[in-house]
């Protein structure tokens, strides 16, 4: 069993007392709960580090929490838990992905996982996700804690840089499915409105925000088949060649109606 003095450094009068589960892998590696072939090494701490919560210790992985002093190889101590506080570095999973970054909730309550390195956007969490808080940062040597003004600004700027480029996007689309209307079917067809934009335009949101952006389309009255809330998501789900890319879906065996919205959309997108 090591004591904690070997990687890292606590003040004089502290006694490495306690034993903590340590996991030598990255934070995206998996949850300590998930890593039952992974026995985990003991490490002594001060208890008046653990005070008599329930924590563990992983590595950090990657350089996207940089601006708050944690780096790649980083040990991260854990309180595992479930109930989080907006401006916390918390341990979050997303559709089953392991991530360390800051929980912030905003003015408008939506509720966002922040970077601190600028070379990452922030990831708003939203229904359609599979989110679970697995717990906060107890401390890296110092405890980072950043302000919850800091992280009002870094969505501010986000949503800023949004806004700039929503109105070329709604744009485009709104006239491309103008053009498309007389070859949608049903509200299903914006599955594949949906696939196009997202592997041919980059487009990174998560479905049911692209639902919103959907319905909010000025389409003339004479269209039929509005995007529904949850219908592309649905629609998505029961057809597997859809999670695939675009270029893969004629030999996934999609269907000819499919195939030819899609290739005009790309057309009209253009």
């Amino acid at each position: 069993m090591r004591n904690f003095s070997s990687i890292g450094q606590w003040p004089m009068g502290l006694v490495c007392d306690t034993p903590v589960p340590y996991y030598e892998v990255g934070v995206s590696c998996g949850l300590p709960n998930e890593m039952g072939q992974l026995p985990p090494e003991m490490i002594l701490l001060p208890s008046e580090i653990t005070r008599g919560r329930s924590v563990f210790i992983v590595d950090a992985d990657g350089d996207s929490m940089t601006g708050v002093g944690i780096y790649s190889g980083d040990q991260i101590l854990i309180e595992g838990t479930q109930r989080v506080n907006s401006g916390e570095v918390v341990m979050a999973s997303i559709d089953g992905e392991e991530l360390l970054k800051v929980y912030y909730v905003d003015d408008c309550g939506r509720h966002w996982l922040l970077p601190a390195n600028d070379k990452y956007q922030p990831c708003e969490l939203t229904a359609d996700m599979n989110v679970r808080f697995c717990g906060r940062m107890v401390c890296n040597l110092s405890a980072p804690h950043v302000s919850v003004k800091h992280c009002g600004e870094v969505v501010r700027q986000f949503k800023a840089k949004q806004k700039q480029h929503q109105p070329d996007m709604y744009e485009r689309l709104t006239e491309a499915v103008i053009q498309c209307s007389h070859l949608f079917w049903a509200a299903s067809a914006w599955a594949v409105v949906y696939c196009v934009m997202r592997d041919k335009y980059s487009y990174d949101k998560p479905v049911a925000e692209f639902e919103r952006m959907a319905q909010a389309l000025k389409l003339p009255a004479t269209f039929r088949f509005v995007c529904g809330e949850g219908s592309v998501q649905r629609t998505i789900s029961n057809h597997e060649y859809m999670r695939k890319s675009i270029d893969k879906w004629e030999e996934q065996g999609a269907a000819d109606r499919e195939l030819k919205l899609m290739t005009v959309l790309i057309k009209e997108l253009a």
